[in-house]
This record gives C-alpha cells, structure tokens and sequence, in this order.
C-alpha cells in the first residue's frame, strides 16, 4: 500500500507536472504527501574562483533560493488544493550533493516522483531522476515535464526481460496494479508460443489476484526497444509504464545508449521504474 510518497519540485515552471501528479497520486491512496525544494549552490572550481565577480555569484545564489521559494510556494498551493496531509522539505547544496541527499531521504518513501528532464531546457532533473533511481533501492515514478492529465490506472503496462531490475519494478508497482482494470506484459523480441517466462510472471500475479495479457510484440532490425514500446503504450492508451531502469550499467547506456535513457528522453506517460 502506498502511504508516504516523495516528490522534487521543478524550478522555473508555471505548472510542475511531477508534482500535480504527485498530489493526485497521493489523493488516490490517501497518502501524506512530502515535496523536496532545493536551492542549488553554485559549484565553481577554486581555480575559477577569482575569475568570476562577486556580485555576479551573489545574483546567483539569490537567483536559486528564489525559485526553490516559488516552487515551494507552488506546491504548498497544490497539496491544499487538493486537501492533503504534506509536508515541506528544503535542501541547500550543490547538484551532484543534492542529489544524494535526496536519494538518501527517497529510501524511506513509497514511492518517489519525479520530473523528466526537458531537452529544450536542461536543468538538475536527470541528475536528480538518475541518482535516486540508481541509488534510492526504491520505486521511482517518472512523469513527463509536460503532463497534464491525473494518476490513473485504466491500463497498466509491464515491460517485462526476465531481468533483476524488471523484477524489481514489478515488486514495487504491485499496489498500483491492483488498482488497474488492465494489466498487459510487453514481451519485445521474443516469439509468443516459446515464452515460457511471461507465462510465470502470469502465474505469479494470478496469485495476487491480478488477471493480465501478454502482447509479444516483434523488434525488426533497425528498431530500438523503447521505440516499440512506446509506439504500443500510444496506440493502446496505456495510463502508465512499469519497468527496469538501467539493466546494463549506466556507464555502458552512456556510452552506447539504452533502453533507460531513450524512455527518459522520448516518453509520453508516466514511468515507475526500479533498480
């Protein structure tokens, strides 16, 4: 059941889409609601130091603990809008710091929501998004930085391999999907009548009292994983994704790309991911 969940508040946005899917997230399960606001240091090589004017470092800073007060604010707007519990959490460190601080902090929620990063304006959400889901041992529900729409389960999909992050994912996104009216397992790549590993993952949610489908779904060459998952969740209508992040080492996904990564740049609905 999910009770206590965790959510970093964007910087800089009229409308934080993590955050209003976090309220309604939380108004689904009747949970307390806790949001992270972070004024983010200015990390500057000492060797930079006196290149830099004083008075340009202070507008920084000033800068940065204003728009954490203006997320803060959004927020505290949002949860009372929706007549939540919540709580306010500040943060004031660096990015690579604050990210850890708040991985350390996710480990004791649910589930931690988060925004996905917006290629048209970077800022600390991947940093944030990957540190937590690496590191946090927990659930991480990724939802688009353009979202609109509120928590909802009509159909769930699990992206299933047969790997240890998969399995993962499907522990932690078991309260969700007892709250969905369709669950399908994605198997990409692999011919339906030889599947014997979505026929057990059948099984096991069957013991849950979970009655799911299973789509096989061909990976033609010059196809990407994520490309034909994404393509079923919108020609279906999927409300939501269930999935490992980073299978392969990041460090390999860096370099020679991966399914954890495209999701993170192309998705179109919300994504619970675990590690």
């Amino acid at each position: 059941m999910i009770r206590d969940i965790l959510v970093n508040l964007s910087q800089g946005v009229e409308k934080d889409a993590a955050c209003a899917f976090a309220a309604s997230l939380a108004t689904h399960f009747g949970a307390h609601l806790t949001g992270v606001s972070i004024s983010y240091e200015i990390d500057v090589p000492p060797f930079y130091m006196g290149a830099l004017p004083t008075d340009f470092i202070e507008a920084q800073i000033r800068e940065n603990e204003t728009a954490a007060q203006n997320a803060e604010a959004l927020f505290r707007t949002v949860a009372s809008a929706a007549n939540l519990p919540y709580e306010v959490r500040t943060l004031s460190a660096s990015l690579g710091l604050a990210a850890q601080q708040f991985t350390h902090m996710s480990r004791l929620f649910d589930v931690t929501v988060v925004s996905q990063p917006n290629p048209d304006k970077p800022g600390p959400e991947e940093v944030i998004a990957e540190t937590v889901l690496l590191d946090s041992g927990r659930a991480v529900l990724v939802v688009p930085y353009a979202y609109d729409k509120p928590f909802a389960t009509d159909h769930v999909m699990l992206a299933w391999d047969g790997g240890r992050a998969a399995a993962r994912a499907l522990a932690e996104a078991l309260p969700l999907l007892h709250r969905a009216k369709t669950v399908d397992i994605i198997r990409i790549g692999v011919e339906e009548g030889e599947d014997v590993d979505a026929l057990e993952v059948v099984r096991h949610l069957a013991r849950h009292s979970l009655k799911t489908d299973v789509r096989s779904l061909p990976l033609t060459a010059g196809q990407s994983v994520s490309a034909v998952l994404l393509n079923e969740v919108q020609e279906r209508g999927a409300d939501l994704v269930v999935m490992g992040g980073y299978g392969h080492s990041r460090l390999k996904e860096m370099v020679l790309g991966g399914m954890t990564r495209e999701i993170f740049s192309t998705m179109t609905v919300p994504v619970l991911m675990a590690h």
